[in-house]
């Protein structure tokens, strides 16, 4: 599955530069939760960005340097699990916090998410206000200020 949101996969130099902190990186392997996260994090003012495996999120977020990555756990060939652990190798991405958003909720599974380097742990399905509420908690952002 390509990138979905704003510009697709091949954003310019100049447009991640008016974007800079202001961008949302979501990955899933279900399109539609990628079209349900881009919705709500764009209604927020956000620049979204989704894809679909954990090798195009470690390719994606160091071109466009997320302040938040919304990781789903269960993808083929690599778990979010992984995806976090090598986000967490890579300096420029060290300190982006992740948020774990899965269907799995028992509490060897949070564990496992913490000890990735995981900041947070969402589970599906998702209640709209709340997953809105941690974005705006793990950005910085005051509510009704500008992304």
């Amino acid at each position: 599955m390509a990138a979905v949101g704003a510009a697709g996969a091949n954003p310019t130099r100049s447009e991640l530069e008016a974007r800079r902190g202001k961008i949302v990186l979501g990955v899933d392997d279900q399109p539609e939760n990628l079209i349900i996260l881009e919705s709500l994090v764009e209604a927020q003012g956000f620049t979204f960005f989704g894809v679909a495996s954990g090798v195009e999120a470690l390719s994606l977020a160091q071109r466009v340097s997320p302040r938040l990555i919304l990781l789903d756990v269960q993808m083929p060939d690599m778990d979010g699990f992984e995806t976090c652990r090598r986000l967490r190798r890579t300096s420029e991405l060290r300190m982006v916090p992740v948020a774990f958003l899965t269907a799995r909720k028992a509490v060897e599974d949070v564990r496992a998410g913490i000890a990735a380097g995981g900041n947070d742990f969402i589970v599906k399905p998702f209640d709209p206000v709340k997953l809105i509420g941690r974005v705006i908690h793990w950005t910085g952002r005051r509510v009704g200020q500008d992304a």
